[in-house]
């Protein structure tokens, strides 16, 4: 009878089926009006999508149960670590439009990371041991470092190595493949003696116009001189000997003083009591010129063997002439006169002398103003 009268099937004279679909239409409504409306306490609201937290400034937790952890179908998130589910799958932060994604005061967007916070350092630092590895670094556009080599990217552009200040660039080793370095001075700033290793050829060395061959160094230019040169007052010293550094007068020669030191001196024999010199003078005058003098409180005489030549008229004569002086007055023989001419008389020059403050003059008077050479070769005797 019990089951009779909560069934369905009871009388509809009994009113029992009435009142239960009335509860039932109740309930239909309440799920509709649940479903419709938001859910609610003082801490969340859910509706729709949404999970939102109602008080100011509130986090929004999502607490699992002991070690259990918040599951979504492809995350979990344990604690501080976030981790993908499926195998080998990515964990992706996609923004939207031109945003960003934001990691404390990094952002980043596409291939480009950068601070978001104005004027901060963007750092790498790995921990402990740890190492920042990065298999092709660019740098300013410009500037590539791969494996161990640095280089610059833009066309013909210089790779410039500076330290900063008084400091300096070190390098351990150098190997300089493709050239010369070129206006360095070596020590200009702080000198300081150089170590370097034996440099070895098995052939030649050339260097500038200068050729290096076994024990022969040659310049490599036509017609150019080898020259070598000291610096500032330093000389040339070749196996000992110190050569001048200028020039000398014509006709003189090289002599040495014993300790290796080379200087130029005056072509003349070694005498005791008297000495030897020529010269040569050139006259177009008729008048009465000075040949040649020397110092009467040195010499007591000497011995002229004169050369003249008259160019003009194809003429020429030898002659010798003798001097002598007491200190006041001078004497003068001239004698074997050999001449081109025919006519003994038709001399080219008459010689006279003459005194003049300590200088003994040879004066000679030419027959006629054509220009004559003279060249003599003198013998002073001592006083």
């Amino acid at each position: 009878m019990a089951q009779q009268s909560l069934g369905l099937g009871s009388s509809a004279n009994d009113g029992t089926g009435d009142t239960l679909r009335v509860a039932m239409d109740k309930v239909n409504d309440n799920f509709d009006e649940i479903y419709a409306s938001p859910l609610f306490n003082e801490d969340i609201t859910i509706s729709g999508n949404e999970i939102r937290a109602n008080r100011s400034n509130d986090d929004l937790v999502f607490g699992p149960s002991g070690t259990g952890s918040i599951v979504f179908p492809s995350i979990r998130i344990n604690d501080n670590n976030i981790e993908a589910l499926r195998s080998n799958d990515d964990i992706k932060f996609i923004p939207s439009g031109t945003g960003s994604v934001i990691v404390g005061a990094v952002a980043i967007k596409d291939n480009v990371i950068s601070t978001f916070e104005s004027n901060t350092n963007l750092e790498l630092r790995p921990n402990g041991t740890g190492q920042v590895i990065v298999p092709q670094l660019t740098v300013d556009s410009n500037i590539n470092i791969k494996d161990n080599e640095i280089q610059t990217t833009v066309s013909d552009s210089d790779l410039v190595l500076s330290g900063s200040g008084i400091g300096s660039v070190k390098i351990d080793k150098a190997d300089i493949n493709g050239g010369a370095i070129d206006g360095t001075t070596i020590g200009a700033n702080s000198a300081a003696a150089g170590t370097f290793t034996t440099l070895t050829a098995t052939t030649s060395a050339v260097i500038d116009q200068i050729t290096i061959a076994d024990n022969t160094i040659t310049t490599n230019v036509s017609n150019a001189d080898l020259e070598l040169t000291g610096n500032g007052s330093g000389t040339v010293q070749i196996s000992g000997f110190k050569f001048p550094t200028s020039d000398g007068s014509t006709g003189q020669f090289i002599t040495t003083d014993g300790a290796g030191t080379l200087s130029f001196a005056t072509a003349s024999a070694t005498l005791s009591h008297s000495d030897i010199a020529d010269a040569t003078t050139t006259l177009a005058t008729s008048a009465t010129s000075v040949l040649n003098t020397f110092d009467k409180t040195v010499y007591r005489s000497a011995k002229y063997l004169v050369s003249i030549k008259d160019a003009t008229n194809s003429r020429f004569e030898f002659v010798e002439a003798n001097v002598v002086h007491d200190g006041t007055t001078a004497y003068v023989s001239s004698y074997g006169t050999v001449k081109s001419g025919s006519d003994p008389n038709d001399t080219l020059a008459v010689f006279s002398v003459g005194i003049s403050g300590d200088d003994v003059q040879l004066k000679v008077t030419n027959a006629t103003s054509d220009t004559l050479v003279f060249k003599f070769q003198r013998t002073a005797i001592d006083i």
